[in-house]
């Protein structure tokens, strides 16, 4: 077996840029394949949103003024971002969805459960808060959502309750501090001795060009070679897909992203659903 390149992806459910950068790292995922050790670090983003806006009868107000800051700044960030966004969603529930521990702990059930759909589980969590603007800090939304996958529920619900599961995602707010990593999304790159890290969102040219240093020129990645069985194969591949992970992955502008979709869709294997100004595409069910 050849020699990998390891990346320990340093992330959290409620992580804004984590979101925005899925493009990118699927991108390297697919083009790496076998050359790659891919795997999720944990952390926590928010354990207590009281941290910022306090206990006393100011609370409330603070709240709001956090809620309106948070407004703009997501705002200014989709001139960036081309994920499906629902902003409007996203910000109009309590001060309980802006901390990210419950929903840390949910993808650590999940692994606990079966730790196949862990990272598919940690992807529709996003999907739920950025793109639909759903509420998933409780534990009943969070079992429903883990309904949408082949796993024992029940067993679910109860790692969801089980004590052990605050060790888990300890292992990860663990290694954060060995790192000493204090925003998400980061990167720690190990090919053979040698570590380089990366943090913050990066663009696809960016992460190459990092990759590439990080491995002394070993690793140069190229463009996917286009083909509509190659952007079939994708979508197949991650089950759903949003309209400009094809366009990153595929390297493709505007006008040709819409023929392929319109290609995509014309063959009535798949479908599209819409979210603000963008969309996702699925195999459409029999």
């Amino acid at each position: 077996m050849g020699k990998k390149l390891k990346i320990s992806h340093f992330t959290d459910p409620l992580c804004f840029w984590c979101y925005a950068m899925e493009p990118e790292m699927r991108k390297i995922r697919v083009l790496l394949e076998d050359q790659l050790d891919y795997r999720i670090v944990m952390g926590v983003l928010s354990s207590d949103v009281r941290e910022i806006i306090g206990y006393d009868d100011q609370a409330d107000l603070r709240y709001e003024a956090y809620r309106a800051m948070l407004t703009n700044y997501f705002r200014e960030a989709t001139r960036i971002v081309r994920m499906p966004l629902s902003l409007d969603g996203m910000l109009t529930h309590g001060p309980e969805d802006l901390v990210s521990l419950p929903l840390s702990l949910a993808y650590c059930a999940m692994k606990m459960t079966d730790e196949r759909y862990a990272e598919a589980y940690l992807r529709r969590m996003r999907e739920c808060v950025f793109a639909e603007g759903r509420s998933i800090s409780g534990e009943d939304a969070q079992v429903e959502l883990a309904e949408e996958f082949p796993v024992d529920t029940a067993r679910f619900r109860a790692n969801l309750n089980n004590p052990e599961i605050a060790g888990v995602l300890q292992q990860g707010v663990d290694k954060c501090q060995i790192y000493s990593i204090s925003a998400f999304p980061t990167l720690i790159m190990q090919w053979g001795d040698r570590r380089t890290m990366v943090q913050g969102y990066r663009t696809y040219d960016e992460l190459k060009q990092a990759i590439r240093q990080a491995t002394d020129g070993d690793i140069s990645l190229s463009d996917a070679e286009f083909s509509m069985a190659a952007v079939e194969s994708f979508v197949d591949r991650f089950g759903k897909v949003a309209a400009c992970e094809i366009q990153t992955m595929f390297s493709l502008n505007d006008a040709q992203l819409a023929n392929v979709m319109m290609d995509l869709v014309g063959t009535g294997r798949y479908k599209t659903q819409s979210c603000g100004s963008s969309y996702f595409v699925t195999p459409s069910k029999p």
